[in-house]
């Protein structure tokens, strides 16, 4: 079944965002710095949410009134919408600050860009990516940031951005790598143009034991579509061929494993790929209909307070852009409990 797409793209999408890893690796402009001006209206913001005892939940778009900061925020929609895809907001200094503080600044510049939106069952507002010593090939309620493994190429779920702020880097590895599907996309139109079709239709793709709006244990979306003139995309094959394990999930075609397949091998492509490995303090902020992540596997150090710790986000762009019914994704987890933590703490 084709996508309600406006149309199918069949030319090469040019601009900043069909970007190929090896040039962007020759500049910075991709990093966004903080200055020591912007990282005291953070610490304010932290410091008042704590004297009125603010939950995230409280935290809204017009909670904290921005004045330095508002040049970066301009910065990182301008970037993540019609640049990049990405950028990376560098030098939040979080010597003796707790993940909870942490949060809260985090939380507040995230508001400023987007509505954060829950990432599970539990309702959390703010996620930890932490290793939790679960098995995800034993557990099929195991999500791989859960894990220390290496996590390959997709985009995430219900969300305009994936947010990340590492907060606690690893012994050895957890780099992250980022692709761009609109240089895939003209990679797949110049090399298998006859799989191009294929990425308009609708994929299916597991709920990993939770609930998805849509109800039912898998949902399904458009891999590609077109709306108001702007080309989005999305990619998850693993979870994809994991929705396979339902009964009532329809078998995936031929076509569709082609080009599935496709995209995961161009996304390691040396030169398209674009490796960083984010500092303590960093923020990285990612357009999931643009851009793709991986990550590699990781060591933790043995004492619990120095093991890898990022904080995630998933935020609905205050203006973001539109989307076709069978794409658009946004509805976020529905939660089967009452909420009992947003999330600040792990």
């Amino acid at each position: 079944m084709t996508s309600m797409t406006e149309s199918i793209v069949r030319k090469p999408t040019g601009g900043r965002g069909a970007w190929m890893g090896g040039e962007v690796a020759k500049s910075d402009d991709w990093i966004v710095p903080l200055t020591g001006e912007h990282r005291a209206e953070l610490h304010e913001f932290a410091e008042k949410a704590r004297a009125l005892g603010l939950g995230l939940a409280d935290i809204q778009r017009d909670t904290f009134e921005l004045r330095s900061l508002r040049p970066i925020v301009e910065r990182i929609e301008a970037e993540v919408e019609g640049g990049l895809g990405f950028t990376v907001l560098r030098g939040l200094d979080l010597q003796g600050v707790s993940p909870e503080e942490a949060g809260l600044m985090y939380f507040a510049i995230g508001a400023a860009i987007g509505r954060p939106i829950r990432q599970n069952a539990q309702g959390h507002l703010l996620g930890h990516i932490q290793d939790t010593g679960r098995d995800i090939m034993k557990d099929a309620s195991v999500r791989g940031y859960q894990t220390r493994i290496a996590l390959p190429f997709h985009t995430d779920t219900s969300t305009d951005l994936l947010c990340l702020l590492c907060y606690r880097t690893a012994k050895t590895g957890g780099k992250s790598s980022l692709a761009s599907l609109l240089t895939i996309y003209n990679r797949l139109l110049d090399e298998a143009p006859d799989l191009v079709d294929t990425l308009y239709e609708r994929f299916h793709y597991d709920c990993r034991d939770e609930e998805h709006p849509d109800g039912g244990p898998f949902y399904s979306r458009a891999a590609a579509s077109v709306c108001g003139g702007k080309l989005s995309l999305r990619h998850n094959s693993g979870y994809a061929k994991s929705a396979q394990r339902h009964e009532a999930c329809p078998r995936l075609t031929e076509s569709q494993l082609r080009v599935m397949d496709f995209v995961d091998r161009l996304s390691f492509d040396e030169q398209l790929r674009f490796d960083v490995q984010l500092e303590e303090g960093d923020m990285l902020f990612l357009n999931n209909y643009q851009v793709m992540h991986a990550r590699t596997e990781f060591e933790d150090f043995e004492e619990p307070e120095r093991k890898r710790h990022l904080l995630r986000l998933w935020l609905h762009l205050h203006r973001g852009r539109p989307l076709a019914p069978d794409f658009d994704n946004r509805g976020g987890i529905v939660t089967t409990a009452d909420r009992q933590s947003d999330g600040l703490r792990p």
